[in-house]
């Protein structure tokens, strides 16, 4: 494990994620239906520790990375998308899966579908920082 570049890696992972977060968040039309289901999750007062907690997924992503990268199959970007959709299929189904017993199925779709992408892009981010660092 080098600790250094999956510190680096899970900085530049988190930024990623809260990036593609409100942006998927914006372009899907879910932020909608967030205030008006969890008007406390996003208040000016729980937004900070919501963007912390994403920015320590990110984090841990880019740690394990750094230990599990040399028993990923592939090359270049496409190992770390493949990384990313092995994280997806570990803790990014979760929400949705669970968002099926209370919300609509263009809620829970759409954020099964954002995670899958948001995760494979950010595994490959992940493979292209730590294949550049020394």
């Amino acid at each position: 494990m080098d600790l250094k570049k999956g510190v680096i890696t899970g900085v530049v992972a988190g930024i990623v994620m809260i990036a593609l977060g409100f942006v998927f968040m914006a372009a899907t039309g879910t932020s909608d239906w967030y205030q008006k289901t969890f008007p406390m999750m996003v208040s000016q007062q729980a937004m900070p520790f919501f963007i912390l907690s994403i920015f320590l997924a990110g984090l841990f992503m880019g740690l394990v990375y750094s230990v599990v990268n040399p028993s990923i199959s592939g090359a270049g970007w496409k190992k770390g998308a493949y990384y990313g959709l092995f994280v997806w299929l570990l803790a990014g189904t979760m929400w949705p899966v669970m968002m099926i017993g209370f919300a609509g199925i263009n809620i829970w779709l759409v954020e099964l579908i954002a995670g899958l992408i948001e995760y494979a892009i950010t595994g490959a981010v992940i493979a292209i920082v730590y294949s550049k660092l020394k």
